[in-house]
């Protein structure tokens, strides 16, 4: 696996613990130091601040299974010629 892979594969499962870290504690972000990005979307208009909140979330909720996938992906080609 090239080096790449690797780090991509290492980034993406990093990233699912911290995922699963956030949802499994039950922590409240607003009351940490992302609590900032709660407060700055507190302040948008309703439609456009729910919007980007729904953005984010599913960008924290996926954004791993695109690492891992990169990262696992020559590993899934079939070989030439079969």
């Amino acid at each position: 696996m090239k080096r790449i892979h690797f780090a991509l594969l290492v980034i993406g499962l990093a990233w699912l613990t911290v995922f699963l870290c956030v949802i499994g504690s039950g922590v409240i972000l607003r009351e940490t130091r992302l609590g900032v990005v709660a407060r700055f979307l507190d302040k948008l208009p309703l439609a456009i601040g729910t919007s980007i909140f729904a953005l984010l979330y599913y960008i924290f909720l996926f954004g791993w299974i695109i690492l891992i996938g990169a990262a696992l992906e020559p590993l899934m080609r079939r070989p030439n010629g079969n």
